[in-house]
């Protein structure tokens, strides 16, 4: 495993689990920790370019352009909050167009089980800390902000989805590597031809 990908593994999954504990204590994800994020990204693949080429910062800039057309068309209907959206351009910038939108995909599912098993935790009298009720913008029961200003959030948080679907990838492609099968080198190729060239001229019948 190289220094960038190692890099890169240790930033994305550390921002994704600090942004969804924010997330789920607060209902929002601040600008001090996602405007760093896109930048470092950025310098991310500056910094590799002399190395991997220009590709992957192409692919990042992609990859948060698509982020920002997906989850902006989302907060400009009303679905998701403007630190989601920022979230997941540090996000494209880092991962790339492909991953982010695996990302965004697995990020469906596992806010969907996870709605399923606080549900279901609730129905045994287990309190999960998630407030699937109405929310204001402080993080508190929107039945105790009084006025029209309270920004009503409910379900899970999504940096939480972003979070667990973003550990699987990442994990799952650890595992891939892990458990491949070892590539032939040029060396153990050229090695092995002259030994199978001996053993069909040995076994060849004499004439």
């Amino acid at each position: 495993m190289n220094t960038f990908y190692l890099l890169q593994i240790i930033c994305v999954l550390a921002i994704t689990l600090i942004s969804a504990f924010i997330d789920v204590r607060q209902r929002r994800i601040p600008n001090l920790l996602t405007a760093p994020f896109l930048v470092a990204g950025v310098i991310f693949h500056l910094a590799a370019s002399p190395t991997y080429g220009f590709g992957p910062l192409v692919d990042g800039l992609l990859g948060m352009l698509v982020a920002t057309l997906i989850l902006g068309s989302m907060w400009i209907a009303g679905g998701t909050g403007a630190g989601d959206v920022k979230l997941m351009m540090g996000l494209g910038m880092w991962i790339g167009m492909q991953m982010v939108l695996y990302v965004m995909l697995g990020s469906l599912v596992t806010s969907l089980c996870l709605l399923l098993a606080v549900l279901a935790l609730r129905k045994f009298g287990i309190r999960t800390g998630i407030e699937l009720s109405p929310v204001s913008a402080d993080g508190k029961p929107a039945e105790a902000t009084a006025g029209p200003k309270a920004g009503m959030k409910r379900g899970i948080p999504y940096a939480l989805g972003v979070c667990l679907a973003t550990w699987l990838l990442f994990g799952g492609q650890l595992y891939l590597r892990a458990t491949a099968p070892p590539r032939p080198t040029a060396t153990a190729a050229a090695t092995t031809a002259p030994s199978t060239a001996t053993a069909a001229t040995t076994t060849a019948p004499a004439q």
